[in-house]
């Protein structure tokens, strides 16, 4: 008995442990990383491309004394220590991995530092040592000016040709990055020297200071040259591909290491298959069992299930009737709202409706006077086509033309009538808009799927109030770019609709809308404020409420502001309520902009409907 109450603990410790066991070969095989091992071979291909670039800008540096080369010198050095302490630190970091990698990291980093100072180094002396050597270059042409100015005629040509020359080497040697044209330059100064005995002292002297001149600018080349050299023959190229190389080596012991704990990770899995074939022979067994006892329920359950069935028809069909029962309310009750704005929506149509026809009654007037004109020049035009036609008759039938384009104005006249027919349009267009928005709110829609905008929404619920609200309310939009969201557009309206008309009537006399639209997280906000009479709390905490009123008998139903709040929550939605007595109210609206799709059997989405 004892043994017996000590097999399921032994059973679960077992189960844990081979578990365990199975979970610790898995991430032994997983120790290599793959993305990892990528990213540091990248991260040492980046070391190696910006340690060529800094020898290319500190190149640049030595031939240059523009500052956009120094900015590419101090950008690339910038880049250049960001990629080493990644190689340093952070997740692609070397360190640590072996004594022979940190080794290697550790020889290649002193001479990347040494490196670095060498370039401020050169990049501090190039300025000085640059600006140097280009004034001893431009200052070797007027040298050898004042040479060949104090030569005696007898050797002017040769002197004129050898200054030429020498003129020309030492620009060659201060612009080339590695002269070799250094004895040539000696040469031509000895020609130069040979041709002295016999000048005057002036000769003599400019000779001397040319030969000073081209000592410097040599001197000059050959430190900023020393200098470059000593940089760019720093080591830093075969060490760090030491570096990359002991990487590898690690990384290759690393996977080895992996491949053997997969080999033993296989053999242990096949021992756990075969443990787990035999368990399956016994639950097989043991679901035979079941299955008979189930198939006893089975058949026991059975009259069970019709009766649910049953039950659940009643309940989709009464349902069914409810949620058209509530439909023909909020559409009822959208009609009353309109109903109480038939004056106002008439006399919206009528403005327009009246100066389009009165514009329709000048243009028909209009077009009595330009008919006749017409003949008249068709008249002139007929009598110039023929040619029996005398000169008299044709000046009186020009003349007559003339004369009542002149009488009527005609160029004035068309532009009237076009005048009139652009009226015209826009008052169409005006109706038009009125009738479109009438359409929106008559309309019975029960789907929530249509994208919406409810900016266009609100603009469409102050048309059909504007009657309401003009030459006493003054309103004060905010919107705000929203995104589209799933509804039904006809309901919508219809929440706008009764929140403006309530903001209508509880402002006596003149006052303020104010309504506001923003995006938010999850969907779109919108704030509708009013400077009416306000409510005290009492009242505000049953506005909701069906067939709650503060108006006399017979001036409201009590439903509109229940069927607003149960139209946003079948949205998934909601509306808060502020409100301050004498200073007014404030309804604050949140939309989704998805609505919610319950992956539910058909009974239990007609019951959440």
């Amino acid at each position: 008995m004892t043994w017996r109450k000590l097999l399921p603990p032994l059973a679960l410790l077992l189960a844990a442990g081979a578990i365990g066991l199975l979970a610790f070969l898995a991430q032994r095989t997983q120790a290599v990383d793959n993305t990892l091992h990528l990213q540091r071979l990248h991260q040492i291909r980046v070391v190696d491309a910006l340690d060529v670039g800094l020898n290319r800008a500190v190149t640049q540096v030595g031939v240059s004394t523009m500052v956009n080369v120094t900015n590419d010198r101090a950008t690339t050095t910038a880049q250049l220590g960001d990629a080493l302490n990644a190689l340093e630190q952070g997740p692609t970091s070397l360190r640590g991995l072996s004594p022979a990698l940190d080794q290697a990291l550790d020889t290649f980093l002193d001479t990347v530092e040494s490196k670095f100072e060498l370039a401020f180094d050169f990049e501090a002396r190039n300025i000085l040592v640059n600006q140097r050597l280009i004034a001893g270059i431009d200052a070797v042409p007027v040298m050898a000016d004042a040479v060949l100015a104090a030569a005696d005629t007898a050797t002017h040509d040769m002197v004129a040709g050898l200054l030429r020359q020498l003129r020309t080497e030492v620009n060659t040697f201060g612009v080339v990055q590695t002269p070799v044209n250094e004895d040539r330059i000696h040469a031509l100064l000895t020609q130069l020297d040979a041709l002295a005995p016999g000048q005057s002292e002036a000769f003599v002297g400019a000779l001397r200071s040319l030969r000073a001149r081209s000592a410097d600018v040599i001197a000059d080349k050959q430190e900023l040259v020393g200098r470059l050299g000593n940089f760019l023959a720093r080591p830093t190229a075969p060490q760090l591909h030491a570096v990359e190389q002991a990487y590898m080596d690690w990384h290759g012991t690393q996977v080895a290491v992996a491949n053997q704990y997969r080999s033993w990770l296989a053999a242990y899995a096949a021992i756990l298959l075969l443990v787990l074939a035999w368990l399956g022979l016994r639950l097989r067994r043991s679901y035979r069992d079941l299955d008979r006892a189930n198939a006893e329920l089975s058949h026991a359950n059975e009259h069970l299930e019709e009766q649910v069935d049953a039950r659940t028809h009643d309940l989709q069909a009464a349902l069914k009737e409810l949620q058209a029962s509530q439909a023909q309310l909020i559409q009822s009750e959208k009609m009353a709202s309109l109903g109480q704005m038939v004056a106002g929506v008439a006399h919206e149509i009528n403005t327009p409706l009246g100066y389009a026809r009165s514009n329709a009654e000048i243009v028909r007037t209009s077009l009595a006077d330009i008919r006749s004109l017409v003949d008249a020049q068709s008249r002139a035009l007929n009598l110039l086509t023929q040619d029996d036609a005398s000169d008299d008759d044709i000046a009186q039938s020009v003349a007559a033309a003339q004369g009542i384009a002149e009488s009527i104005g005609a160029s004035e006249l068309v532009d009237e009538l076009d005048t009139l027919l652009g009226d015209t349009d826009h008052g169409l267009a005006q109706i038009s808009d009125l009738v479109g928005s009438l359409k929106d709110f008559s309309r019975v829609d029960r789907s929530r799927t249509d994208l919406f905008d409810v900016n266009d929404g609100l603009e469409a619920a102050l048309k059909i109030c504007h009657n309401q609200l003009k030459h006493r309310i003054e309103v004060v939009k905010s919107y705000a770019q929203l995104p589209a969201i799933e509804c039904s557009p006809s309901q919508l309206n219809q929440v706008f609709l009764n929140l403006f008309n309530n903001a209508a009537q509880a402002i006596e006399g003149e006052g303020k809308l104010y309504i506001h639209t923003a995006p938010g997280p999850r969907g779109v906000a919108i704030r509708i404020l009013d400077t009416g009479s306000g409510m005290a709390e009492d009242v505000r905490a049953r506005i909701f409420e069906p067939f709650f009123t503060t108006k006399p008998v017979g001036k409201g139903t009590g439903l509109g502001l229940s069927i607003v709040f149960r139209i946003i929550e079948d949205h998934g939605g909601h509306i808060d309520v502020r409100s301050t007595p004498g200073k007014g109210s404030e309804f604050a609206i949140h939309l989704p902009l998805k609505q919610a799709r319950p992956e539910t059997p058909p009974a239990t989405e007609a019951l959440a409907a």
